[in-house]
Parts: C-alpha cells; structure tokens; sequence
C-alpha cells in the first residue's frame, strides 16, 4: 500500500482541480445518480478513500450517508481534515467489520492494483458480502501492461487490469455480476503512452532515483489541464465505450 505521505500530499492537493480525478469523480458520480434516482439518503462507503476527494465532492452533491476507510494514516489524517467520516481500516480484512451494517454502493477506485490475485478475489467477494441485494460496486483500475512505467512503481502497483480479470474473480461470486464497464482514455492514450516508454527507458538507462520516485499526480498547466479534461469529456460523449485506455472502470452488480 502507498507508504509515501508525500504523494498522499500531493493528492489531498490536486484531486479537487487535476484533470483525471476530475473525470473519474464524475464518471462515478453519474452511475451513484443513475442508481440512486434521486435518493440521497442512500449508504455509500467509500473502500480505499484516500484523502477523500470522492467523498467531499458526494457530500456537495447532497449525499447524506457517506463514509469512507483507508488503511493509511496519512490518507485518513487528510480525509478527517475535511470532517469527513473516514475510519482506518484494512480494505483486504472487512469480514466482520460491517456485520450490523450494508451498503447500496460500494466505491473502490484505484486500489486493487496493490495486492494479488488471490487477495483481490476475497477482497472483491468481501465487499459483494456487505452490498445490499441490487447494491452496486463502482471501481476504476489501472489498465494493459503497456501502459506501466514509474508511476506504477511510485503507487506500489502489482499489476495492471483487463475486462478478462475482473470475469475470473467473479466467476466464483455466484451473486455478482458486471453490468458496466468501458477503459478511458481512449484519446489520450497515444501521449500517455509516450511518457510511460519514456518512464521505461530511463528506468532501464538507470537514471531514475528509485528512493525519490514520483507518480504522475501533479498539477499541469491550466490550460493543459482543461485541455486534458475536456478531450476525455468530448470521448464520453462520443463513445459509449472504449475498447482501450490507461483505465478501466466498471460497475458490479450484486443479485438479489
């Protein structure tokens, strides 16, 4: 798991304006609206929260009973720091923790990639475990190998996802199944792909300080970044779903 309290800094500055949580907030956003039909009244959890973004932005959409865990202390210092209702816990060890409580959404962005195959099989299964019948479970992942290069060594990832992962951890989740899914950014993903060879390279060059590494989490320019956002605004319009990007987002559904 992230042990950095630097780039946990760096996302407590950078989610409510960088580009790319930007859109993710809104993708999730969209679907908790969809589910919710109006009913802000409705349990959302969200597993993984980091410095609580999602959170604070679900709060100012009108959302009434939210709460998030982390297993940082840096994350949780950071979310609590906008009064927020986030508590520490382990996102791989939830069975038992909510035995008095379910949720109708679960939110899990960008946390899988940090454990094995095994781990995220349960962990995914203990999250169906505590989703209310027709509950719904939203995550975005990190996705196609091609795509790693020094952030992912930055953010302590194992491993980047395709649809075909998330079919084999759920085949032995008999009440769950995918509902939704697509990657992103399609558009942007010819100069994503540009800096992370070029973040390869230098890594097989030796001129990368792996003590000091960084992620990519840092602000562009604003015109940079509003260009960034709204290519990938303009590719959800126009694309009901992408056959390719960094990301994968997806919506799981538990059965009655």
């Amino acid at each position: 798991m992230l042990i950095n309290s630097e780039e946990y800094r760096s996302m407590f500055e950078t989610e409510e304006k960088l580009w790319w949580y930007k859109i993710l907030h809104e993708k999730v956003i969209s679907e908790i609206n969809s589910f919710s039909k109006g009913n802000k009244q409705i349990k959302i959890l969200d597993a993984g929260c980091g410095t609580g973004g999602l959170l604070l932005k679900l709060q100012s959409t009108g959302y009434q009973n939210i709460k998030g865990l982390d297993f940082n202390d840096d994350a949780v210092g950071f979310s609590k720091s906008r009064g927020l209702d986030v508590q520490k816990l382990d996102i791989t060890h939830l069975q038992g923790v909510f035995e008095k409580e379910s949720f109708d959404i679960i939110v899990s962005d960008d946390v899988l990639y940090q454990f094995d195959d095994l781990i995220i099989e349960k962990t995914i299964s203990s999250i169906v475990d505590i989703l209310k019948p027709n509950g719904v479970f939203i995550t975005n992942n990190n996705a196609f190998e091609v795509f790693r290069g020094t952030h992912d060594i930055a953010v302590g990832s194992k491993k980047r996802f395709v649809l075909k992962d998330f079919k084999a951890y759920l085949s032995r989740t008999k009440n769950a199944s995918i509902v939704n899914h697509h990657y992103w950014s399609l558009f942007l993903s010819p100069l994503i792909l540009v800096v992370r060879l070029v973040q390869k390279l230098k890594l097989k060059l030796n001129l990368v300080d792996l003590q000091n590494i960084k992620s990519d989490v840092e602000m562009p320019s604003e015109f940079m970044n509003n260009l960034f956002y709204n290519i990938c605004k303009f590719e959800s319009k126009i694309l009901e779903k992408s056959p390719f990007g960094s990301s994968i987002f997806l919506v799981i559904k538990k059965e009655k």
